[in-house]
């Protein structure tokens, strides 16, 4: 008995050997090599998104508007769309912490003085790289506790008011 071997190659076999295609490791090379030629331009633009929010929020006793919290929102937004072609040590979750005290402030009308300022602190410090991960994970703890204090005064207003 003899057995007879055939190789069937599929459609998609023949279309990505077909001249002009590149292999997956091939791809991933260059999207690295993408990433990093806009790591300069994004590294800009967070430390601008950053001077943006330093500058917004530099009167702590000053209750931002509206807008600004909006636009406090998008920068943070705008910061971790950067984040994918620059590696900051802990930047990303610092963003998502602040980007929740944000919107917990977005949710109240209720101010309390440098509510913003140990976020933006933080901002400026992990931008530095001048920060332990254990050091922060304590921190964006912090500014998470923060956030739920904010929401929970939030809740019980709305609760007295009924």
């Amino acid at each position: 008995m003899s057995v007879i071997i055939r190789k069937v190659r599929t459609a998609l076999q023949r279309e990505y050997r077909k001249a002009g295609g590149i292999r997956v490791d091939e791809a991933i090379a260059q999207a690295g090599q993408n990433l990093e030629t806009l790591s300069a331009q994004c590294a800009q633009r967070i430390d601008a998104a950053i001077a943006e929010i330093i500058d917004m929020t530099a009167d702590p006793h000053r209750q931002p508007t509206a807008e600004e919290l909006r636009t406090l929102h998008a920068l943070v937004n705008e910061m971790l769309a950067c984040c994918a072609t620059i590696e900051i040590e802990g930047l990303v979750d610092t963003l998502y912490a602040f980007g929740r005290l944000v919107g917990a402030l977005m949710a109240t009308d209720t101010w309390l003085d440098g509510a913003l300022t140990p976020a933006v602190n933080l901002l400026r410090l992990v931008r530095r790289g001048a920060i332990s991960p254990e050091d922060l994970k304590a921190l964006v703890a912090g500014v998470d506790q923060c956030a739920h204090r904010i929401s929970a005064h939030t809740r019980l207003a709305r609760v007295l008011a009924l």
